[in-house]
Order: structure tokens, then sequence, then C-alpha cells
């Protein structure tokens, strides 16, 4: 299934994790048959020339040039890839898969986002009949409406064949999965944390079914503690798997909003549970509904029609899941 040998994979993970080379130019270092294991015994030096030329010769576009050259030379050390050696071990000991963008294991799916990730962390299994996918997503906090419109909403996109994703968070995301599964449904969770250090930790009750009917997926090493940015990033993965993104509850300060912003980037309808009353959970499904003018569900019968909507773009995502987006937008989401 792997593309990358197991040196060249942590060479890979040196380039795009320790350096932080964009994936533009990572792609253009495939492409053209250059050796990552090669690159990496590079001089100091060496690799300088070697990234002026990509600009040159391939009007690569590299941010932050030097301070690049800088991490590689001061990074290249033998500690730094036994912990990288040792993280592929965990992995492996811990059934959690880990590919690199250019592994034939990388879900395709990924690969039509804006930014993909360079290395995704995977346990349990991303299968074609994910393309089918709708993003249930909401409050920390939920009202008990909102509980009770996650559960039978996730039910009926379960009982219509769809795979439901969240960010696996306390509220509306855990109840979403968990609906899902009960029901005999697949489900995604996408964690900001490590997937051995899983925030929040008793969401660990569900581990177990999840993986076996759907994924844990993360960008981040095994035990990797969750961090700010890394809650907001992991949403245009979560935006990303889905179809659409639907908006259970959410408050003025809800995380729900970074997601709506990459769902605004990638072209993803918004859709809100209608509130049925004045409270601050029903800020953000008030501003998808009367601002931008979103599809909102009112009871558990809109489901149809939504996943009707959806089914649209599931149809043109059928027709291109076999091509890999050729471009690639540089973004500063990388930096660890």
């Amino acid at each position: 299934m792997i593309i990358l040998e197991q040196s060249n994979l942590i060479d890979y993970i040196f380039l795009s994790r320790e350096v932080s080379l964009p994936l533009s130019v990572l792609k253009i270092i495939k492409k053209n048959d250059f050796s990552f294991n090669e690159i990496v015994s590079f001089s100091e030096n060496k690799f300088k020339s070697f990234l002026l030329s990509l600009k040159t010769n391939f009007n690569a576009q590299i941010r932050g040039l030097d301070e690049k050259i800088t991490k590689f030379g001061k990074r290249k050390s033998n500690k730094v890839f036994n912990r990288i050696e040792q993280d592929l071990r965990i992995c492996e000991s811990n059934q959690i898969k880990c590919f690199s963008y250019f592994d034939t294991g990388y879900p395709p799916i990924l690969k039509f986002l804006k930014q993909p990730p360079k290395l995704i962390f995977i346990k349990g299994e991303i299968n074609p009949q994910d393309f089918k996918a709708v993003a249930i997503i909401g409050s920390r906090n939920p009202t008990k409406y909102g509980k009770e419109m996650a559960r039978s909403i996730a039910k009926r996109f379960s009982e219509l064949g769809f795979t439901v994703v969240s960010g696996f968070a306390r509220g509306i995301d855990t109840i979403a999965i968990e609906s899902a599964l009960e029901n005999g449904g697949r489900a995604i969770g996408v964690i900001a944390s490590g997937i051995l250090n899983l925030y929040p930790k008793e969401n660990q009750r569900l581990v177990k079914e999840l993986v076996t009917n759907g994924a844990l997926i993360s960008e981040r090493f095994p035990y990797k503690s969750v961090t700010k940015r890394a809650l907001q990033i992991r949403n245009r993965i979560t935006s990303g798997l889905g179809l659409g993104n639907i908006v259970v509850e959410g408050n003025k300060f809800s995380g729900t909003q970074w997601q709506l912003r990459f769902g605004d980037e990638q072209g993803k309808p918004a859709i809100a549970v209608e509130p049925i009353e004045e409270c601050e959970q029903a800020y953000v499904p008030n501003k998808i509904i009367k601002e931008k003018g979103g599809a909102k569900i009112s009871n558990v019968n809109d489901v149809d029609y939504i996943a009707e909507m959806l089914l649209f773009e599931y149809e043109e995502r059928e027709q291109i899941k076999s091509k890999e987006k050729d471009s690639v937008v540089q973004t500063n989401l990388f930096k660890y």
C-alpha cells in the first residue's frame, strides 16, 4: 500500500514538518523524481542551492526561505530522526496508519481540500463510500432541543447512507457520531490532538466502535496535546470531508464559525437547524439562516430535502474522485 519506503517517509516527515516545506514544493520534488533521502543528506549550503534552483527552474513559491534553510541545518540530527522513527513505531504498534500525501493509502477525498494535510494519521478506515458524507457540528453545551435534533438528524442521514463527520468535540459533535453508530451508520471523527492523547478523553468509550465503522483521524503525532490553533485548522478537514456543514447550535464565540469560514472557501453549503427560541446557542444558526441565506432544518423531515441537495455535490465528487488536484494554495497553517 505504501509508496514511500520507511526511511524515505522519515525523510519526508523531516522536510515537511521539521523544515516546513510547503506541499507545493514537496509535489515538485516528487514529480521530478528527486529523492527525499538524498535531499536530507545535503549540506546546508547545498540545500540552499537546491531550493533556489526550484524557485528558478520550477517557479516554486517558498516563503521564509532563509528560515527554512536554518531549520534544515539546526534540526538535522540523530535525535530528531530517532524521535520521528519512534513516533512511527508507536503508530504501528497501535494500529494507526501514517500516510504522506504521496502514499497510495492517503485518502483521495483529502486531496480535494484547498489545503490538504501533508501527513495524516488514521485509526480505522476511510472508504470510497465516505465520499457521501455530511458534517454535523455545533455547541459543546447544547440545549435539550439541540441534543434531540443532533441525534435525530444524524440518525436520518445514516439511514440515507451518509457518513457523519464531526470534530468529535463534546456536545453536538459527539452526539452526532454516537447517533450514527447506534443506527448502523459510518462516522469519521477529526480530532485536534494526537490519536493516543484523545481530546476530550471521555470519548475514548466510543473509539472502538468508531474505528470499526469509520475512522478517527488527526494531523498530529499520536501523543501530541490539543492546541487552540490545531482546533481551528482541523475544521478545514471536517468541512472538506462533508458535502455540506450542518450547524445544530452555536453561540457568538463558537468554534463552528471556523468551520463555516473554511466551508465558504471550499464552496460547501452552510445549513442550520432552525432555533425554536432566542438563546445564546441560536446565534450561529440565525447567522446562517438570516444573514447568509442558508438552508434550514426545522424538523427531521427536512433532512430528506437537504440530502437531495447535497447529492448534487456528491455526483460531482464521484466524477472526479480518481483525479488529483494539481494546484495547491500555499498557506502558513502547517507551522508546527
